[in-house]
C-alpha cells in the first residue's frame, strides 16, 4: 500500500473561510523526478484588483508548492516576481539557498495595490524574468512562467503572451472561474489554465501544476495503426500566409508517423471557395511522399463552409473504396479560425458516429462559440492563440491521437472502422 504523508494547513486560505485557529490535514504531494529539470518564474498579481487577501493566498500556494515538490537533489529551480503596474523580481530563478531560504524570500514580497498591468508583466518577464538562469543549446532547461492573478488585466495580454511563447516559454495560468477566457489567450491552450473554486481549491491545483510542468507527450504513433485526415481551412478569412503555416505545422506532424499501407496513412481535405482532396489516404505510401504533398496543397480563398467539408471527408475520404481500412481507428484534425464553422457540429457527429474522432484546432484570439460546439462534450478541442503558435501545440495534438497504452482513449472505440462509401 502506498504511504501517505501529512501535514497541517496554517497557509492561504481566508479568513471568512475558517477560523484561524483551525486545523486541515492536506495530502502533500510527492516530490518531482529528478528527471524533472525545469525553470519556473512564479508571476504573483499584486494589484488592488486581487486584494490583499488574495496575494497572501498566492503567495501560500507558491510556498506549498515548493515544499511540497522540492528537495536537495531536485533539478527543478524556481524564481518569483511580483507585478502591479511593474514587475520586480523577488527572487531570481536558482539564486536562493536552499527551500527555507527561498520561502523567506517569499515571505517578505509586498503588496503593491496598483493597477493590473499583467500584459506589460508577462513582457518583462520574457525579456528579464530569468536572468542569470537563461542557457542555450542542450544546456538549457525548459523554462516556464506560471502565472497567479485574481484580477482582469487592465492593458492588452495578447501580444505580450504571443511575445513570451515566441522566447519559447511555457505560460500557465492559475486563477478563477471568472479569468477562465483571459487565461486561455494568455497561455494559449485550456490545458495551461487551472482554475479554482474555493480557497482550498487552489492548494488542491498543486499536484496538477507538479503534472503539467513535469509530464511529457509519448511518443508518436511509430508502431500504431492509423486512418489519418488533416482538413485544413483554406478561405479568405484565413488568408494565405495563415495557411502555409498550418502546412508546415502538419507537415511538423506528420513526421511522428511511419507512413506506409501497414502503419498509418495520412490524407488532406482544404476547403474554401470549394472542397477539394488534396491527396487521399491510400494515395501516398511513404512519409517523403506525404510531406511532398502537403507543400502542394492549394490555398483556395473564397467562403468555406466546414460542414461540407466534413461530409465530403464522410462519402468521399474515408471510405474503404478510398483506401480506409476496416478494424483501424480513424481519426479527422481539423485546423481552422473558427469562421464557416456554423453548419459543421452535425456533419462531424455523423463522422464520430461512424467511428471517426474529430480533434479541432482553433486558432485565434477568441475561441467561437461554433468551435466549442463542433468539439462536442469530449476533450476534443485544441486552442491556439495565434497561427505562429501552432507548433508548441504538436505535442498535445500527437499526445491526443496516441497517448495511452495501445492507443489514445479518443481513438479506443473506432476499431470498427470507418463509413462505408
Amino acid at each position: 500500500m502506498e504511504a501517505r504523508v501529512f501535514q497541517k494547513d496554517w497557509t492561504g486560505t481566508a479568513a471568512s473561510a475558517r477560523q484561524p485557529s483551525e486545523e486541515r490535514l492536506t495530502a502533500v504531494p510527492p516530490a518531482l523526478s529528478l528527471e524533472c529539470r525545469i525553470d519556473v518564474l512564479f508571476l504573483l498579481d499584486s494589484s488592488a484588483g486581487t486584494t490583499l487577501e488574495g496575494f497572501l493566498r498566492s503567495k501560500a500556494f507558491v510556498k506549498r508548492f515548493v515544499q511540497a515538490s522540492l528537495n536537495q537533489d531536485s533539478r527543478v529551480r524556481v524564481g518569483v516576481a511580483w507585478y502591479s503596474r511593474e514587475l520586480v523580481v523577488a527572487v531570481p530563478v536558482g539564486e536562493y539557498q536552499d527551500v527555507p531560504h527561498l520561502v523567506r524570500s517569499l515571505d517578505a514580497v509586498p503588496f503593491s495595490g496598483g493597477a493590473t498591468l499583467t500584459g506589460s508583466a508577462l513582457q518583462q518577464a520574457a525579456e528579464r524574468g530569468f536572468g542569470r538562469a537563461i542557457r542555450t543549446g542542450q544546456d538549457r532547461p525548459r523554462r516556464v512562467v506560471v502565472l497567479l492573478t485574481e484580477s482582469r488585466s487592465q492593458d492588452e495580454v495578447a501580444g505580450p503572451a504571443h511575445h513570451a511563447r515566441l522566447r519559447e516559454l511555457l505560460l500557465l495560468g492559475v486563477g478563477s472561474e471568472a479569468l477562465r477566457a483571459e487565461l486561455e489567450e494568455i497561455t494559449g491552450s485550456p490545458k495551461h489554465v487551472m482554475v479554482y473554486a474555493t480557497p482550498q481549491d487552489l492548494f488542491n491545483q498543486v499536484p496538477e501544476l507538479q503534472r503539467k510542468l513535469c509530464s511529457r507527450p509519448r511518443p508518436g504513433c511509430q508502431t500504431q495503426s492509423l486512418d489519418l485526415v488533416f482538413m485544413l481551412d483554406a478561405s479568405a478569412s484565413v488568408g494565405p500566409e495563415n495557411f502555409a503555416q498550418m502546412q508546415s505545422f502538419v507537415r511538423s506532424c506528420t513526421l511522428q508517423f511511419d507512413v506506409n499501407p501497414d502503419v498509418t496513412q495520412i490524407g488532406l481535405v482544404v476547403y474554401g471557395s470549394q472542397v477539394q482532396t488534396a491527396f487521399g489516404l491510400d494515395t501516398h505510401v511513404t512519409r517523403a511522399a506525404v510531406l511532398r504533398a502537403m507543400t502542394q496543397a492549394p490555398y483556395l480563398g473564397g467562403e468555406g463552409s466546414a460542414g461540407t467539408a466534413f461530409l465530403h471527408i464522410y462519402d468521399k475520404v474515408m471510405t474503404v473504396q478510398r483506401g480506409a481500412r476496416p478494424g483501424v481507428p480513424k481519426a479527422v484534425v481539423v485546423l481552422t479560425g473558427g469562421r464557416g464553422a456554423e453548419d459543421a457540429a452535425v456533419p462531424a457527429q455523423k463522422l464520430r458516429n461512424n467511428g471517426v474522432s474529430v480533434l479541432v484546432v482553433g486558432v485565434g484570439p477568441v475561441l467561437r462559440d461554433a468551435l466549442r460546439r463542433l468539439a462536442g462534450p469530449r476533450d476534443s478541442l485544441i486552442h491556439v492563440a495565434a497561427y505562429a503558435d501552432l507548433r508548441y501545440h504538436q505535442d498535445e495534438l500527437i499526445e491526443w491521437l496516441c497517448g495511452g497504452k495501445g492507443g489514445n482513449p479518443h481513438l479506443q472505440g473506432c476499431l470498427q472502422g470507418g463509413p462505408s462509401a
